[in-house]
């Protein structure tokens, strides 16, 4: 075990008996606090949040800084969603071509935190945050889940997710702290008799996982074989489908939460799965400001940041289609992908699973993932400069054979563009292979 992973699950282990004040930010609870405020107080708190992010991003950051005209005084006096409609749209091609000049020059990326996501189109983006903002986006699901009784430091929880991810010689769940990580990897009935005991062992009150892997449990479990009660299923990362909510109600019996956010941290919005329906998703207007912005595929979201003034991306369009109304309600979204892989024994491994290295989007401008047969994927790649360099290509080899060889036989193919779906929007998996 190497240091990270021993101060990890030390961390995991003790965090539940560190008072909350000592764990995060100020900003934290004043999420908290304002969460619950009247409208008039939101309105000024809005208001203000939105004029500090557009302010920091004019005079900081050098992408806003080259394109944006804007006198002190317009900035000081303007109405701030006036001066917001003046700003361009972006989207994570404009972001990534040139990352660094929308980090807010002041700032040491060194000492920042950067996450990175191939989301659900295939098409890569980095960010960078620091802990503070970690923190807000925590207390904004905090504050949703909470009237479950969640707490990401206390509550006992099952957590399936690419961070539990493990090879397939491992056993299939650990314990770290208040969390059971079960590897989305393992949802197969070989592993089902350690998957049970595990999870009967540890009895978590809530499971957090993406939904094509809590139904995958579902599917694998029969109700009366869990001997404890779960008070709510937490569902995000995907769009859920009514078979899904359907599995996951029978064998849990209890609410299930649906949330809608991204890597970029533009817009978050939560939903409620109930009958087998999944309701409509409330945004979050303390989150981030809303918009619409209307191709000809649809009504696109579009979100600016209330709070990231670090690397701030404003009027961001997230390749994502639903309208929102006036009250931040939205029927349905639609735009993200759900797909699935088969193995060399023809179990089914959800796409979100896929981890794409930090350091491969130096080179990699979008990739997408093939397959006609069971057990054999192809990594198609669209190279930033054209063309890749044989220590890249084996770069990318040999990190998704680490994490991948014992699923899969994996090529790599350089492409000019990837393959899109109806409406324009990119795939990360093509599929044709039947098990």
């Amino acid at each position: 075990m190497g240091r990270g992973e021993w101060l990890k699950r030390r961390y995991y282990r003790w965090r539940q008996y560190v008072p909350a004040r000592l764990l995060y930010h100020s900003d934290y609870f004043r999420i908290l606090q304002l969460s619950g405020a009247p409208p008039h107080v939101l309105d000024a708190v809005i208001d203000e949040r939105l004029r500090h992010v557009l302010r920091a991003a004019v005079r900081h950051v050098p992408f806003y800084r080259r394109c944006m005209r804007l006198s002190a005084g317009e900035l000081a006096h303007a109405p701030a969603h006036e001066l917001l409609a003046r700003f361009p749209f972006i989207d994570k091609r404009t972001v990534m071509a040139q990352q660094r000049d929308f980090l807010d020059e002041r700032i040491n990326p060194r000492w920042l935190i950067y996450t990175t996501s191939s989301g659900s189109t295939g098409e890569g983006i980095g960010v960078w945050r620091t802990k503070r903002l970690a923190d807000i986006e925590k207390a904004f699901f905090a504050h949703a889940w909470s009237c479950f009784g969640f707490s990401f430091d206390k509550a006992k929880y099952l957590r399936i997710g690419a961070d539990a991810a493990r090879p397939r010689h491992e056993a299939p769940a650990r314990v770290w702290g208040n969390r059971l990580l079960l590897s989305p990897y393992h949802l197969g009935e070989e592993h089902k008799p350690a998957i049970l005991d595990a999870i009967n062992r540890f009895r978590p009150r809530f499971v957090h996982a993406y939904p094509s892997t809590a139904a995958a449990l579902a599917h694998m479990l029969a109700p009366g074989e869990l001997d404890f009660e779960v008070a709510a299923v937490l569902l995000a990362s995907e769009p859920v489908k009514a078979g899904q909510l359907g599995a996951i109600e029978k064998l849990f019996r209890c609410p299930i939460s649906i949330s809608y956010g991204l890597t970029e941290r533009t817009n978050l919005g939560f939903a409620e799965g109930s009958g087998g329906v999944c309701s409509a998703y409330r945004f979050n207007r303390l989150y981030a400001v809303n918009e619409n912005r209307v191709n000809a595929h649809g009504a696109e979201i579009v979100g600016t940041s209330l709070w990231n003034d670090v690397m701030p991306l404003i009027r961001y369009r997230t390749g994502d289609y639903g309208t929102i109304g006036a009250d931040g309600a939205c029927q349905a979204i639609d735009g993200r992908e759900q797909d699935f892989l088969l193995d060399r024994t023809g179990r089914r491994i959800p796409g979100l699973t896929v981890i794409i290295d930090p350091d491969t989007w130096e080179f990699v401008r979008t990739w997408q993932i093939w397959q006609s047969r069971p057990g054999a994927i192809t990594i198609a790649l669209v190279p930033r400069a054209g063309k890749l360099t044989s220590a890249q290509r084996q770069l990318v080899l040999a990190r998704q054979r680490e994490r991948w060889g014992e699923f899969f036989d994996i090529s790599v193919q350089v492409v000019p563009e990837v393959v899109r779906a109806p409406g324009g929007k990119h795939r990360f998996v093509v599929s044709n292979a039947s098990g």
